[in-house]
């Protein structure tokens, strides 16, 4: 039976990073949806569930592997403000314009997608361009 546990690549407890680990998922994306649920909800509310689970939820054991999809970085390539939209694009495996497509429709019918983008820049590391692709 799979087990969650608190995460290693922690921020605050681990916790964001153990789900993360349990879903087979970046825990940046885990971090991005709840800060913009924990917005558009109740920050306190979200606040205290994160620090019950983070009491309730075990720490790792030592031989405990941890196993990520892989990591939803903004990209440095085919990027037209930020790189957000083809960060998204290349972690999910689909064409950029897609991403950008739905962002646009967010912000335009439902406001949130100024704010998901924004919660997206802060928490997506940058994608840097090895050396020797750059001469």
């Amino acid at each position: 039976m799979k087990k969650i546990y608190l995460g290693r690549d922690k921020k605050l407890c681990g916790l964001c990073a153990g789900i993360g680990n349990y879903f087979n998922l970046d825990p940046t994306l885990i971090r991005i949806a709840f800060t913009t649920v924990a917005l558009f909800t109740a920050i306190f509310p979200a606040l205290i569930i994160y620090l019950v689970l983070s009491l309730v939820v075990p720490q790792a054991p030592d031989d405990y592997v941890e196993v990520n999809k892989g990591k939803l970085l903004t990209r440095g390539v085919d990027k037209k403000i930020t790189g957000v939209c083809s960060g998204y694009a290349e972690y999910f495996g689909v064409d950029v314009t897609v991403i950008r497509l739905i962002f646009a429709l967010l912000i335009l019918f439902v406001g949130g997608g100024f704010w998901l983008y924004l919660i997206s820049l802060l928490f997506m590391p940058t994608y840097h361009i090895p050396e020797e692709f750059t001469s």
